[in-house]
C-alpha cells in the first residue's frame, strides 16, 4: 500500500506532500486497535485451521432498498473450506466485524450429505475488541478432512474509507453513489467472516448481486458468469482468484466505465474512473503497460500466468484513505494518483502516478505473490515497492529522473524518521507498545527498507542481486515469507558468483540483520592525518536532537570513499566493510587532500569529517571544479551539514560556511536538500522576526545561481526535471520572500484571474503569491474555480496553497470549507487543507486558532477529534504569551476535549523545548550574519613521512553484531570522546 504522506517540509504545504511519499494518515482509534492486534496474542488467530477456499456472494443495497432493508447495507454469504492442522480441534476462529451473523454452521461431507457439527446454544456474534467469530463443534476435527463452513450475514457500507465503504462521486449523469473497499490491514472481516490475517492465503470466487442499473462490477478477476436474479439484480460471479491473502481483495460496485484500455486480448490492460474524466487515464495506462513488462523481465515470473484468466485493472477512487492499493489485479488509487491530464496536472503529478503505479505493480510479486508473513515483516512487501517504484520506473522513464530523486525523496527523509531513539526497526523482534506499533506502515518500512535494499544491491552487484530475487520468488511463490528466506536466496546467488569474497567472510544474513533487527542507522566520524593518510572512522548510533544515540550499536557498514586527487563516484561496490566502532583505513596518499565517504549516498549513514576535511570540501565545493563532486554526493553534504547542526554536532556558522557554496549551486538535488533543510530552521526563527529576516536574506543570497539556471516562466520545451526543479525552488523562494519572485507570481495570477492560461507546473507557486499579496476578491475568485475544477490533481493543488490568503474573512470561509460536511473538501484531504490553512502565513496559526475556539463542535463533529489541527496549531507558537492562550483555553475546556487534551499539553512542552533550542543556539547565527562566509585558514603541509602501506580489511566479521557490554562501552565511548575533541578543537 501506498500510504502516509508525513508533513516534514513546514510551509511549503506543496512540497511537503510531494517529496516523501510515505504512508497514509490513518486514525487514532484504528492505530490503537491495530496496535493491541500486532502485539498481543491475543488478538492473533490461532493456527489449528487453515482455510483453502471461499466462496463470497455480497449484494450491496444504495440510496434505493427494498422493504425490511436499510440503506447503505449488504446481505452476505460465505462458504469456507477448512482444515484443521492439529489434532483435537473442537473450536474455529475466524474474523467478523460489524456484520450481523444470521445463520452459521460447520459441517463435512459424507457423500452427497453434509454432517452438520455446529455445537448447539451458541450465539454468532463478532467478539469486540478481537474481531473473533468462534464456532464450537460437537466433535474433535479429524485431520486431513476438510470442514465447511457456512454463513449467512449482514454488513453496513462503511464510511471511513475501510473495509466494504460507500463513496460518491459526479459523472455525466450527476452525483453517483459506489461501493469500493480497503481491506489493509485487517478490514476484509468487515465484509464477510475470514481469516483476516496475511498468512492465511486461499482461493477466492466472488459474487456480487448488484441492481441492474449499476455498470458490471469490477473485482480482482474477470467476469465468468452473469445471471439476472428474480428480484430483477444483477448477479456476477468472477473467476477463480490466486492464492492469497484477504487483505487483497477487491470489489468496486458503481457506473464506472473503462477510460483508457490496450485492447490486448491476450494481456489485457484496462483504467477505471467515472464517465467524464476525458483521455486522463492514458498515462497510467502508458506507464503501467511499460512498468508491468519491465517487472516481468526482471524477476522472469509472468503476471498473465499468476492464475488462469487474470487481467490488470486500474481504478480510480474518489474517496480513499490509502494513496493506492495492490489488489491482486485491480489496482486502486486516489484519482489524483492515477488520472492525469498532460496540459493541467503538473510535473510532480506526472511522476507521483508512474511511481506509485510501479509500486502497485511490484506488489504484484513482492507482497501478493510472496507476502509477508505478519505485519512485522511488512519491509518485505513496501521496501521491494518502494525501491521498486523509483528504480523500475527509471528503467522505463529515464527522463523523469528518479535516480536523482530517489535520494531527496527517499534515503535522506528516511534518515530522518530514523534518526530517533523511538525509531523501530525493520523487523521488530519485540513489539510491545502502540507508538513502535503504529510505524509499521511508516517511513521507515518503506523508505528505509528501500534505501537497505539499494545499498544491498550495490554491495552485491546488479546480476547478482537480481539472481538472488528470482530465487527468493520462485521458492515462494503463492506462500508467505520471513526475512530469513530473502537473505537465504541472495547469500546462495552471492557464492555463486563470489559477489562477498574480498570482505572477510561477511554473508548477506550477517550484515542485513544489522540492518533489520536494529532501529537507526550509524553517523561515521571521519578524522584524517593529512600528513600521514591515515583514516580514523567512528562508528555510533545517530540522533538527531542529541547527536549521538542513548542506545549504542554497531552495524556492518559496507562503504565507499573517494578523494580529490583522483576523483570517482561512478564505481558504488563497497571497498570494505566496517563492523567495529573505530577503524584505520590508510587513503594511500599524503598530503592536503579532501575525502567524500558514502558515494552517491548508496550507504544508509550519514558522515562527519574533522574541521580540514571540511575546509578542504568547503573549497572544492566553492570552486570552478565544483561539480567534480557528484551531484548525489552534494546533496548528501548539504543534507549531513544541516542534521549534525541541528544535534550541535557542528555549530550553525560552521554550517553556513561550508553551505555557502549553495550560492554557485543549481542542481536539482543539492536545492532540495537545502531546502528541506532550511525551512527547518525558518520555522525554528519564526519567533525572532530580526534573526528570522536575516536567514531569509541569507537564502536570498544563496539563490542567485539556482534562479538564473532556472528563471520565473516556464519555457515550452524545457526539460521535465528542470521545470520540476523551478516549481519546488519558486514556491519556496517566494515563501520566504524573493521580490521578483512574489512579483512575478502575481503578476502571473492576475492575468490568470482574466483568463490567462498558466503552466501547471508554475500554478502551486503563482497561486500562492496571488492569494498571499491579494484580497478577499482575489480569494472568492480562486475559490470559486476550485469548486468548478473536476481534475483531482488539481484540486488538492488548489488546496495546498488555499491558505496562503492573508485576509482573515477568506481563511475563515476556508476553515468553514473544510469542516461544513457539505463535499467541497472530500475526507481524504481534510489534513493536507488543514495544514494549508495553518501553516500558509505566520499570520494564520492564531487566527486559525480563533476559529477553532468558535467552531470547536462542528470541527469536531466533522473530523472526529481536533487533535490534529490543534497540535499544528501549538507547533507554531511563538512565545509564552501565545503559549498561555491556548493553555488556558485547553484547560477550561479539559472535559469536552478527552484525549486530546493531553496530546496538546505533550504539544505545548515541545513547542517550549524548541523555543529553549532557539535560544541557546541563536549565537550561533548571529555570528555568521554578522561575518558572513570566512574562508578557513588550512595549515599547509611541508614535509610528509612515507607513505603507511593501506590497511588490510578484517579477516573475519561478527556473525551478528551484538551491543557491546557495558564496560566495552564505557571503554569505546572513551576513545570516541578523544577523537571527537580532536575533532572540534582542531
Amino acid at each position: 500500500m501506498a500510504s502516509r504522506w508525513f508533513y516534514f517540509l513546514v510551509g511549503v504545504a506543496f512540497l511537503q506532500t510531494s517529496l516523501t511519499l510515505s504512508p497514509i494518515p490513518v486514525p487514532e482509534d484504528e492505530w490503537v486497535e491495530f496496535a493491541r492486534m500486532l502485539r498481543d496474542p491475543a488478538f492473533r488467530l490461532p493456527t489449528t485451521t487453515r482455510p483453502r477456499h471461499y466462496q463470497v456472494t455480497l449484494t450491496p443495497y444504495f440510496d434505493v432498498v427494498p422493504a425490511n432493508v436499510n440503506p447503505f447495507t449488504f446481505d452476505g454469504e460465505v462458504t469456507i473450506y477448512t482444515s484443521p492442522t492439529v489434532a483435537n480441534v473442537n473450536e474455529v476462529v475466524i474474523h467478523c466485524n460489524d456484520l450481523t451473523i444470521q445463520s452459521l454452521s460447520i459441517g463435512y461431507q459424507s457423500g452427497t450429505n453434509v454432517v452438520d457439527i455446529t455445537a448447539t446454544g451458541q450465539t454468532f456474534a463478532c467478539e469486540m475488541p478481537f474481531s473473533f467469530l468462534r464456532i464450537r463443534t460437537t466433535e474433535a476435527l479429524v485431520l486431513n478432512r476438510e470442514y465447511i463452513i457456512k454463513s449467512t450475514f449482514r454488513g453496513n457500507l462503511q464510511t471511513n474509507m475501510r473495509g466494504f465503504y460507500r463513496s460518491w462521486y459526479v459523472d455525466s449523469t450527476g452525483r453517483r453513489w459506489m461501493g469500493t473497499t480497503q481491506f489493509q490491514p485487517g478490514h476484509a472481516r468487515q465484509a464477510f467472516p475470514c481469516y483476516d490475517e496475511p498468512g492465511f492465503k486461499a482461493t477466492f470466487d466472488i459474487t456480487m448481486n448488484r441492481e441492474e442499473s449499476f455498470s458490471p462490477t469490477i473485482s480482482n478477476m474477470p467476469i465468468r458468469t452473469t445471471n439476472t436474479l428474480a428480484n430483477g439484480r444483477v448477479s456476477e460471479t468472477f473467476w477463480t482468484t490466486p492464492v492469497t491473502s484477504t487483505y487483497l481483495l477487491a470489489f468496486i460496485v458503481s457506473h464506472y466505465t473503462v477510460v483508457s484500455t490496450n485492447n490486448n486480448a491476450l494481456r489485457p490492460f484496462d483504467i477505471y474512473a467515472r464517465n467524464n474524466v476525458g483521455r486522463t487515464g492514458d498515462w497510467s495506462l502508458e506507464i503501467g503497460e511499460k512498468l508491468l513488462e519491465a517487472m516481468e523481465a526482471y524477476t522472469q515470473i509472468p503476471y498473465y500466468t499468476m492464475a488462469e484468466n487474470i487481467n490488470m485493472k486500474q481504478a480510480a477512487i474518489p474517496d480513499f484513505s490509502a494513496g493506492a492499493m495492490e489488489n491482486w489485479g485491480l489496482l486502486t488509487y486516489r484519482e489524483a494518483l492515477i488520472l492525469y491530464d498532460p496540459l493541467n496536472s503538473n510535473h510532480f503529478y506526472k511522476q507521483r502516478v508512474a511511481n506509485i503505479v510501479a509500486h502497485e505493480i511490484a506488489h504484484m510479486w513482492f507482497g501478493n505473490l510472496v507476502t509477508c508473513a505478519w505485519w512485522d515483516n511488512l519491509w518485505l512487501n513496501e521496501g521491494f515497492a518502494r525501491f521498486y517504484q523509483y528504480y523500475l520506473t527509471a528503467s522505463v522513464a529515464p527522463e523523469l529522473g528518479y535516480e536523482t530523486r530517489f535520494i531527496v525523496e527517499q534515503v535522506q527523509m528516511a534518515m530522518f524518521s530514523d534518526s530517533v531513539d523511538t525509531a523501530h526497526a525493520l523487523t521488530d523482534l519485540n513489539v510491545n507498545d502502540p507508538t513502535t506499533v503504529s510505524a509499521h506502515f511508516s517511513t521507515i518500512t518503506y523508505a528505509r527498507g528501500a534505501a537497505i535494499l539499494r545499498m544491498t544491491q550495490h554491495l552485491l552487484g546488479v546480476e547478482t542481486f537480481v539472481k538472488g530475487l528470482r530465487n527468493y520468488l520462485r521458492e515462494r511463490q503463492f506462500n508467505v515469507a520471513e526475512p530469513h528466506h530473502l537473505f537465504t536466496a541472495l547469500d546462495a546467488a552471492a557464492v555463486e558468483d563470489g559477489a562477498l569474497n574480498g570482505y572477510g567472510g561477511i554473508t548477506i544474513d550477517t550484515y542485513f540483520r544489522t540492518w533489520s533487527e536494529k532501529a537507526g542507522h550509524p553517523l561515521l566520524t571521519v578524522t584524517i592525518n593529512q600528513r600521514t593518510g591515515e583514516m580514523i572512522v567512528t562508528q555510533e548510533r545517530w540522533e538527531r536532537n542529541t547527536g549521538v544515540s542513548q542506545f549504542p550499536s554497531l552495524w556492518h557498514i559496507p562503504i565507499t570513499w573517494t578523494r580529490a586527487g583522483a576523483p570517482e563516484f561512478e564505481d558504488l561496490k563497497p571497498s570494505q566493510f566496517i563492523s567495529q566502532q573505530v577503524t584505520s583505513i590508510n587513503r594511500g596518499t599524503t598530503g592536503l587532500e579532501w575525502v567524500i565517504f558514502n558515494k552517491q549516498e548508496a550507504g544508509f549513514y550519514r558522515v562527519n569529517y574533522d574541521d580540514t576535511n571540511w575546509a578542504l570540501l568547503t573549497r572544492a565545493l566553492r570552486s570552478s571544479s565544483r561539480t567534480a563532486i557528484h551531484q548525489l554526493n552534494r546533496a548528501q553534504i548539504v543534507d549531513d551539514i544541516f542534521q549534525l547542526a541541528r544535534a550541535n554536532v557542528m555549530k550553525y556558522n560552521r554550517a553556513f560556511n561550508i553551505l555557502s557554496f549553495l550560492q554557485f549551486e543549481d542542481e536539482y538535488a543539492p536545492w532540495l536538500a537545502a531546502i528541506s533543510g532550511f525551512n527547518f530552521l525558518i520555522r525554528r526563527l519564526a519567533h525572532d522576526s530580526t534573526n528570522a529576516a536575516l536567514l531569509q536574506k541569507l537564502i536570498l543570497e544563496l539563490s542567485p545561481a539556482v534562479v538564473a539556471k532556472l528563471g520565473y516562466l516556464e519555457p515550452e520545451n524545457g526539460s521535465y526535471m528542470t521545470d520540476l526543479q523551478r516549481m519546488y525552488v519558486m514556491e519556496f523562494l517566494c515563501n520566504v520572500g524573493h521580490e521578483e519572485c512574489n512579483n512575478f507570481g502575481t503578476q502571473a495570477f492576475r492575468r490568470w484571474s482574466t483568463g490567462t492560461f498558466i503552466p501547471a507546473n508554475m500554478r502551486p507557486w503563482v497561486y500562492c503569491a496571488g492569494l498571499r499579496h491579494g484580497t478577499a476578491e482575489d480569494f472568492n475568485f480562486f475559490w470559486n474555480r476550485y469548486l468548478q475544477e473536476d481534475l483531482s490533481s488539481e484540486k488538492v493543488v488548489m488546496l495546498n496553497v488555499a491558505g496562503c490568503t492573508t485576509d482573515q474573512a477568506s481563511l475563515n470561509r476556508f476553515l468553514d470549507a473544510i469542516v461544513s460536511g457539505n463535499d467541497d473538501i472530500r475526507p481524504q484531504d481534510y489534513n493536507a487543507a488543514l495544514t494549508s490553512a495553518i501553516t500558509s502565513n505566520e499570520i494564520n496559526t492564531l487566527r486559525a486558532f480563533q476559529w477553532l475556539r468558535n467552531n470547536v463542535d462542528q470541527a469536531t463533529r466533522t473530523l472526529g477529534s481536533v487533535s490534529t489541527i490543534l497540535n499544528t496549531i501549538i507547533g507554531r507558537l511563538l512565545n509564552e504569551e501565545q503559549i498561555n492562550e491556548v493553555s488556558n483555553w485547553l484547560t477550561a475546556n479539559q472535559n469536552t476535549l478527552g484525549a486530546t487534551y493531553s496530546t496538546a499539553l505533550r504539544a505545548i512542552e515541545t513547542t517550549r523545548s524548541n523555543l529553549v533550542w532557539s535560544q541557546q543556539r541563536i549565537s550561533e547565527f548571529t555570528n555568521y550574519f554578522e561575518s558572513g562566509y570566512v574562508e578557513d585558514v588550512i595549515e599547509e603541509i611541508t614535509e610528509a613521512p612515507p607513505t603507511a602501506p593501506p590497511t588490510a580489511p578484517p579477516t573475519e566479521a561478527p556473525a551478528v553484531t551484538p551491543a557491546p557490554d557495558s564496560a566495552n562501552v564505557a571503554a569505546l565511548s572513551f576513545i570516541t570522546l578523544i577523537i571527537t575533541l580532536a575533532v572540534n578543537l582542531a
